[in-house]
């Protein structure tokens, strides 16, 4: 049923879907190394950790479905790209490390060393609990997950910034502050994850009324704003924070710093508090991706959308509770591979790009410079390392963005060429 404050709430349920524990981390880390230039940092984080992920559910809006998302480069490339892409950030890799974070932040520093497969269980119940009724998803998360998650983070922030801590210090450790942020944002992922979020969103909004597609691609794109600018105040306050303790000659971990932070703002209760918003905080986000994993597969093979949910659940459990080992190995070629191809497709999307020729040429290129990258850090051979190692950007893993430019292009014009041609006979 669809009611006057559904954007609001499902905004807030993108926000939190959005926001795990890993980019409660990535922040602070981000202020620290760049002090005084934070706001440049800032800047840089939130165009690839905001306005990308952002730009991929608007994407995803502008298609409709999974199946389409990729089907301009072929209908065979789509089915193997996003079953790739689903399970390499679901049940391989992200879903349990959700478990293994909640455990390590909220767990360990407040209740000491409880079995970790005890706690990977209760933890994947509570998210099957959730997950079973995917209509409701974003109610409940927007509802009841996401007030907690921002009451605890403005309480650090707030109390962060008035506590002591000092302006933004003076020592800037790397060179390029705006470069830093921007491949900080490009680390979390989440242009990954706002794609394969996007059908879990359809789903919950036909689930409330929301049937037509202009009404569906209208509630994305407003609640997505919505969840730009929560994203943006609690991106930006950890960051200033980070910055703040920038001259106490701190050397910590990315997880001990959040701890650190936390405790200089709010004591011991600012330990427990963020012990429990790192907990909300993946279960947010490991409910979403076991939505999405289920959904996507449902459609895709014989097996229920339940049986696929309890299949994930039991998996990542396991995983969760005795360490990803081998299958991170296996997961993060994968990723490495898919991220390039999925930001082409997002930027394609997004201003609804209708030549196939396009969409076949720069994914192709994307593709096979990505690949390129995952052999080179095999380091198979020297040759091959110093090849890439050479291209323009590789360093910061952006060896693809010039060759994909440069064939995009040539292929619009290519095709404008022969739309001539053929107009001229």
């Amino acid at each position: 049923m669809k009611k006057k404050n559904d954007v609001f709430i499902f905004g807030l349920a993108i926000f939190a879907m959005f926001f795990g524990a890993g980019n409660l981390i990535f922040p602070p880390e981000i202020g620290v190394v760049t002090g005084k230039e934070w706001l440049m940092s800032s800047a840089g984080f939130f165009i690839t950790g905001i306005c990308l992920p952002v730009g991929g559910l608007i994407a995803f809006s502008r298609v409709g479905s999974t199946d389409n998302f990729a089907n301009k480069v072929s209908k065979n490339f789509n089915t193997i790209y996003f079953s790739l892409l689903i399970l390499a950030i679901g049940p391989m890799l992200a879903i349990p490390r959700t478990a293994a974070t909640a455990y390590e932040m909220g767990i360990v520093p407040n209740f000491g060393d409880i079995n970790p497969l005890i706690v990977s269980i209760v933890y994947f119940i509570i998210v099957y609990t959730l997950v079973i009724k995917p209509s409701q998803l974003l109610n409940n998360i927007g509802k009841y997950m996401t007030p907690i998650i921002l009451i605890i983070l403005s309480m650090v922030i707030v109390k962060g910034i008035f506590s002591g801590f000092g302006i933004p210090g003076e020592k800037t450790i790397i060179q390029n502050s705006f470069s830093y942020g921007f491949f900080g944002g490009y680390q979390t992922m989440d242009a990954i994850a706002s794609v394969i979020f996007g059908s879990v969103i359809v789903e919950s909004l036909k689930g409330n009324g929301y049937t037509d597609d202009r009404e569906q691609s209208s509630m994305i794109i407003k609640s997505g704003i919505i969840a730009a600018i929560g994203l943006a105040l609690v991106y930006g306050g950890l960051l200033y924070l980070g910055a703040m303790a920038n001259g106490n000659n701190l050397n910590l971990s990315k997880a001990e710093l959040v701890m650190y932070l936390a405790k200089n703002s709010l004591g011991s209760f600012g330990v427990m508090a963020f012990g429990i918003c790192a907990i909300v905080a993946c279960l947010t986000t490991s409910i979403a991706l076991v939505a999405t994993v289920a959904n996507f597969f449902a459609t895709k093979t014989k097996f229920s959308y339940q049986n696929i949910t309890i299949a994930t659940c039991v998996v990542s459990s396991i995983l969760g509770a005795t360490g990803l080992g081998f299958i991170i190995d296996i997961a993060v070629p994968i990723l490495i591979i898919l991220y390039p191809v999925t930001i082409i497709l997002i930027i394609l999307n997004v201003f609804k790009i209708k030549n196939t020729r396009v969409f076949k040429v720069s994914v192709s290129i994307g593709l096979v410079f990505s690949i390129f990258e995952v052999l080179a850090g095999f380091h198979i051979s020297p040759l091959l390392t110093d090849i890439f190692n050479s291209l323009p950007m590789a360093s910061e893993g952006f060896a693809w963005l010039a060759p994909t430019l440069i064939g995009s292009i040539a292929a619009a014009l290519i095709s404008n060429e022969s739309k001539a041609v053929v107009k001229t006979n």
